[in-house]
């Protein structure tokens, strides 16, 4: 079907004139809805209404960082201040270790000072530097030689007890076999009866006295003395307490000992100076 020629150029004509009615309309619609004094319009006001809440929002979130920024910086500085603190309450538990340490050492020297003032003979103090109880030769190495007038058969000692005696010397050490070792033999007697035997050291952390007649009064709980008869440890050092005696399988009762000195701690220790005997006089015969 063919289309009429004069209704064709007639459709841009009423769409352009639509189009102007409704630009007029708006500026009609906007200029009447201006308030007396207002110079705002029905438009602005929409637009306004419509991101009102953008400021808002803005300054909201805006003071919401700035708190997050601030506990930031705050939990920074807790954190750093924490740190601190730790390493002080560590320095000051460093501190109070060695004060108590230092009061320990205090303590001990001491009693070293009050224990070495029972013996007439000369004494000096001397610090362990090693200790070898797990080896065949019981022995400990102490800071202290020839130079500092220790010689062989100097007797070691503690505020506890009886240690060992000095076997061999340098300038400036000294090994000491101590009274557990195998080949250590004391003098001893019993404090509450007098009964003299002799003391030996087997290897282990006990001691055996021998020499003691089976029908002499030994009991658990007695207390055993250096006799001073062996020509080199002095009188009255403390060597043990009796833990076993029982009559053995001979003429001699079999009594065990348990030594005074913790041989495990030593630390700080007293050399006793002795009187040597001479060679001469122990080996002349008339």
């Amino acid at each position: 079907m063919a289309v009429p020629t004069d209704v064709i150029p007639r459709r841009p004509t009423l769409l352009f004139i639509v189009v102007l009615a409704l630009l007029f309309l708006l500026m009609s619609v906007s200029s009447q809805t201006r308030y007396l004094g207002e110079t705002r319009t029905m438009f602005e006001r929409t637009v306004m209404t419509i991101f009102s809440p953008v400021p808002k929002l803005v300054h909201w979130v805006g003071g919401a960082l700035q708190d997050m920024y601030h506990g930031y910086i705050d939990m920074r500085g807790a954190i750093n201040e924490n740190l601190e603190l730790r390493r002080k309450v560590a320095s000051l538990t460093t501190d109070n270790l060695k004060l108590r340490q230092s009061e320990g050492d205090l303590r001990r020297l001491r009693s070293l000072l009050a224990y070495s003032e029972q013996f007439t003979m000369s004494t000096s103090m001397a610090q362990t530097i090693m200790l070898d109880t797990a080896g065949r030769f019981k022995s400990i190495i102490i800071d202290r030689g020839s130079s500092g007038g220790v010689e062989v058969n100097d007797v070691i000692a503690n505020a506890n007890g009886l240690i060992g005696r000095v076997v061999l010397t340098t300038k400036d050490l000294a090994k000491v076999q101590l009274v557990t070792d195998n080949n250590c033999s004391v003098g001893s007697l019993v404090e509450r009866t007098r009964r003299q035997g002799v003391v030996r050291g087997n290897g282990s952390t006990n001691l055996q006295m021998g020499d003691i007649p089976s029908l002499a009064d030994v009991q658990p709980g007695d207390k055993v003395l250096t006799a001073g008869i062996d020509g080199v440890y002095p009188r009255g050092i403390p060597i043990g307490l009796v833990t076993k005696a029982e009559p053995g399988q001979s003429l001699f009762k079999t009594i065990t000992v348990k030594p005074s000195v913790d041989f495990g701690a030593i630390e700080e220790v007293i050399v006793i100076h002795t009187r040597k005997v001479p060679p001469g006089i122990v080996r002349y015969a008339p």
